[in-house]
């Protein structure tokens, strides 16, 4: 998703080329841990503490390369004493799974070879809009006070129904046609997706429609766009027509456009191994189209829970962001490829209070084709209102594109307050809604697959939509040990966790605890007791999915309960022990569930499982069970499982410390001073 608003900027450069205000004094270039390439340009002057400009490109299939652009306003950000720079991204096309991690590598290496920046601004056009927005909700990225993001896809995944709805509407209207009208079948079950081979490799920008009518000849076949009218019959332009109109599309460059990012980009995204590899997100079934014969003919298909929570979680902006961000965002009025409907979900998302949104009013279809004086306007508003100016209006773009203009900046300005966005649904047929709950405090406690009965996970809900996950399993053959743990910091969306960054950590021989990442973990829940799980691991590890039922729950924290009752529930460790510690469930006033896990000088792990039973004095007491004897994965047994060796417990928890002892045998006990490390969410706060 390219943007012509750098092409309608050309002219800044030059603008300024004479003007006597500081240049950039420093240009940084290279590659980061990713793969992506970075620059960095730092104007004279610039200090720690100073504020830094990060740009984001539109969507490309170029593999990533040197040097990225800083965009159409670095001329301009520089000259006002911003510090810019931009990564390629590491992945090509829909990039938004790494695009995060890619920026926050670049600002590591911004503080290590300039200085730690103060206030950071992300903006960009297109994908980059979106990758804009999702940074001021990253905390990797704090302080963001303001976002300028043009044409972004704000409906994040839904984008893609679009995409699919288009790529299979195809398969009904051109299936009478020769097979030289049919569009190439991909592995199966995802058909109607291209393989990666099949994808060419030159397609750095799909509004190239040379290259495009090349590269899909059966939509030539099928609907005789492009083609000389002389070559065109009425039966083509019949199914041009209600393809166009089933899409909402009045143009043909952009039927093309929108068709490749249907075959191409839609592939990539199913396809690729770095996104979703060769899992389903997609749902027709249960969608009401209102062109009756697709309606009828469609190709009907639901979507994998985990892959749909999957592009959900890397796609979706969710508004997290902090009270005092303030974003500018902005549409061509007359977009048919990131539609100007993208607005009205922003809309939604955001308070009034921290967006500007605008419709520019365009006489003809562009994809983000802003002119110079409409850029500068905003990022100047934008600025003006970070540094306290009164929130702008449409109308007061509107004035400060006019003043651009008469400074000598190109327009014409075409800011219009009359227009107003569609809403998103009336452009792209809904889905069914989901009758699955969102994840609140209920959802934590532990969860198994009764098939697998002795391993599960410890499933802890924090506040800030953030979750917990430890996964207490075994290690697969040709790992060292008898017992395996994993854990992760995750986000809740909806009624599913994506936990990215699951990790695996080992203590050597000196006593150091160290983590690498492991893989990642999902989570999707059809209600507070029952769901499924799918981790995708290294390669001696691998991929799988599970059912999950849930198995113990904290103490007034039932389903949909408000209840906060279980103080003593959450994470406990001893920091002479970093690397052990603690898991406590009050399941009911005079019991807990504990998991101990242990970190081993030999590289392996450990982890104890047992229920504790009340003193009545504030102390409680178990047998702590170490299972052991299976394998992980599919050569699990739940029938080799061994629980003959435990260890006793006693353990004393207050507010926020507490001991804890388990005895190995005569005369030989792990002790532990506790403190409270975590506090689920719905657990009031203790009182000292």
């Amino acid at each position: 998703m390219r943007h012509r608003f750098a092409v309608g900027l050309t002219t800044l450069a030059s603008l300024f080329a004479c003007a006597d205000a500081a240049r950039a004094g420093q240009t940084l270039s290279g590659q980061t841990a990713s793969g992506a390439y970075y620059q960095i340009q730092v104007p004279d002057g610039w200090k720690a503490g100073d504020s830094l400009v990060l740009f984001q490109h539109g969507l490309s299939f170029d593999p990533p390369k040197p040097n990225p652009s800083l965009g159409p306003l670095a001329t301009l950000q520089l000259q006002e004493g911003y510090a810019v720079a931009a990564s390629s991204y590491s992945q090509r096309a829909w990039a938004l799974f790494n695009a995060p991690d890619d920026n926050a590598q670049l600002l590591d290496v911004f503080k290590q070879k300039v200085g730690a920046p103060g206030a950071i601004i992300p903006w960009g056009g297109s994908l980059g809009g979106l990758v804009s927005l999702k940074l001021a909700e990253d905390a990797r990225f704090a302080p963001v006070p303001g976002v300028l993001s043009l044409c972004p896809p704000a409906a994040g995944s839904r984008t893609w129904d679009f995409g699919i709805d288009a790529r299979l509407a195809y398969d009904v209207v051109c299936k009478d046609v020769n097979s030289a009208g049919q569009l190439p079948k991909g592995a199966a079950p995802m058909t109607w997706a291209y393989n990666l081979d099949d994808i060419p490799d030159n397609l750095s920008d799909l509004q190239d429609q040379a290259e495009l009518a090349r590269t899909l000849l059966p939509v030539n076949v099928c609907t005789g766009v492009n083609l000389p009218p002389v070559l065109q019959n009425d039966a083509m332009l019949r199914r041009l027509n209600e393809l166009k109109t089933f899409a909402h599309i009045t143009s043909d460059d952009f039927f093309l456009t929108d068709l490749g990012y249907a075959t191409f980009g839609l592939s990539d995204l199913v396809r690729a191994p770095d996104k979703l590899g060769g899992i389903n997100p997609f749902t027709t079934t249960g969608v009401v189209y209102s062109d009756a014969a697709i309606n009828t003919g469609i190709a009907r298909i639901v979507a994998d829970p985990f892959a749909q929570l999957y592009l959900r979680w890397a796609s979706d902006f969710r508004g997290r962001v902090d009270p005092s961000t303030k974003v500018i965002s902005m549409h061509t009025s007359h977009d048919q490829l990131v539609i100007p409907a993208h607005e009205s979900v922003l809309r939604a998302t955001l308070p009034a209070t921290q967006l500007t949104s605008a419709l520019v009013n365009e006489s003809k279809p562009t994809h983000c084709g802003f002119n110079t004086a409409e850029g500068v306007a905003a990022w100047e508003a934008l600025r003006a209102w970070i540094a306290g100016a009164k929130q702008p209006s449409v109308a007061d773009l509107q004035t400060g594109c006019q003043s651009a203009v008469a400074g000598g900046v190109a327009g014409p300005c075409r800011f219009d307050p009359s227009l107003q966005p569609p809403s998103f649904d009336s452009q792209v047929a809904p889905r069914p809604a989901s009758t699955a709950p969102n994840v609140d405090a209920s959802y934590s406690g532990l969860w198994y697959d009764p098939a697998r009965s002795g391993e599960g996970i410890e499933l802890e809900i924090l506040p800030g939509n953030k979750a917990f996950v430890y996964f207490f399993t075994y290690p697969p053959n040709g790992v060292a040990g008898s017992q395996a743990w994993v854990f992760g910091m995750g986000d809740i969306v909806g009624n599913g966790i994506e936990f990215a960054d699951v990790r695996r950590g080992q203590r050597d021989a000196q006593g150091k605890v160290t983590s690498q990442h492991w893989g990642r973990i999902a989570l999707s829940f059809d209600t507070c007791t029952g769901g499924g799980m799918r981790w995708d691991g290294p390669s001696n590890w691998g991929s799988m999915e599970v059912p999950l039922v849930k198995l113990s729950q904290l103490d007034g924290l039932g389903c949909g309960s408000t209840s906060t009752i279980a103080q003593a529930s959450g994470a406990w460790y001893d920091p002479v022990t970093t690397g052990n510690g603690f898991l406590v469930e009050r399941s009911d006033p005079s019991r807990l569930q504990v998991l101990y896990f242990q970190l081993n000088t030999d590289g392996t792990q450990s982890w104890m499982i047992g229920t504790a039973g009340s003193d009545g004095n504030g102390g409680y007491s178990a047998q702590l069970i170490e299972p052991t004897g299976t394998q992980f994965g599919s050569a699990f047994d739940k029938t080799r499982i061994d629980k003959s060796v435990a260890y006793p417990l006693s353990m004393q928890l207050a507010c926020s410390n507490g001991t804890a002892s388990i005895a190995l045998g005569p005369g030989s006990a792990l002790t532990f001073a506790l403190q409270r490390l975590t506090t689920p969410a719905g657990i009031a706060a203790c009182t000292p």
